[in-house]
């Protein structure tokens, strides 16, 4: 994963982070779902090839919760605010894998 894939996915993120008031049509969100989890699967990846050691308590229950939220998907009584609060959950979720990347390379590790 590529510093430029990471900033893609932080522009993903800050738009599924938006308040409230500020969300998207309900196609826009269902789009932004489906961006966010095919950059999300690629930080998962990348996170998931690290050893054990290289990965903190934090970004191992980010990792639970990633398959967590991707086998489950959007929550509640459907439509778009359940798709939209998926989002935010999947983008404050693979935020702390991204995180763990940036500091991965910024030591210098590849």
């Amino acid at each position: 994963m590529t510093p430029d894939d990471t900033q893609h996915f932080e522009e993903l993120a800050a738009r599924a982070l938006t308040s409230y008031e500020d969300r998207p049509d309900a196609v826009s969100v269902a789009r932004l779902v489906d961006d966010l989890i095919t950059a999300g699967q690629a930080l998962y990846a990348a996170v998931t090839a690290l050893s054990a050691d290289q990965r903190t308590e934090r970004v191992g229950a980010a990792l639970v919760e990633w398959t967590y939220f991707i086998d489950v998907g959007p929550v509640g009584a459907g439509g778009d605010h359940a798709n939209w609060n998926h989002a935010r959950n999947l983008a404050r979720i693979a935020r702390v894998l991204a995180a763990a990347l940036t500091v991965r390379r910024s030591s210098g590790v590849r």
